[in-house]
């Protein structure tokens, strides 16, 4: 597997590269790697720097997915949300074709392997209250804002 990072408006970005496809990001890494980036990794750079500048509204380099039937379903609904637009955690639940389940949705949010490309930070409260994020809520808003959504 290859690891490479780079320096990002939100920190040290880290990506995670096997068989040509990206299969995790760290945004604001506590760790930088520097192994010798292939050209799947210096595209995705330049794709998620080009998000971050609010220049790009869906990525294009290869990605895979791993995990259970549950979690592949929950995750590639998630990265139908459309730019711009935000989804309750309900809303996801449903979209997965798992309606009932919105809690464990809620932990497949959590534990998503690719922030920014599996928008995690478009899935809000149903109470329309901005909910939680790993990389922080200043981060989400800050994700949101880069897309228009504002929040309190």
């Amino acid at each position: 597997m290859k690891r490479y990072s780079f320096k990002s408006s939100f920190g040290v970005t880290t990506l995670f590269c096997k068989n040509n496809k990206i299969v995790k990001i760290l945004i604001d890494s506590d760790v930088a790697y520097h192994d010798e980036p292939n050209e799947v990794l210096l595209e995705t750079q330049k794709q998620i720097e080009e998000y971050f500048k609010g220049k790009r509204t869906e990525f294009t380099f290869p990605i895979e997915i791993d995990g259970t039937d549950f979690r592949k379903e929950v995750l590639l609904a998630m990265k139908k949300i459309p730019y711009g637009k935000t989804w309750s955690y309900s809303d996801l639940a449903i979209g997965s074709g798992h309606p009932k389940a919105v809690r464990a949705v809620g932990t497949v949010c959590k534990n998503n392997p690719l922030p920014l490309i599996i928008p995690c930070h478009r899935v809000i409260k149903k109470s329309g209250d901005i909910g939680y994020f790993n990389g922080g809520v200043e981060m989400k808003k800050s994700l949101l804002k880069t897309e228009k959504v504002f929040f309190d």
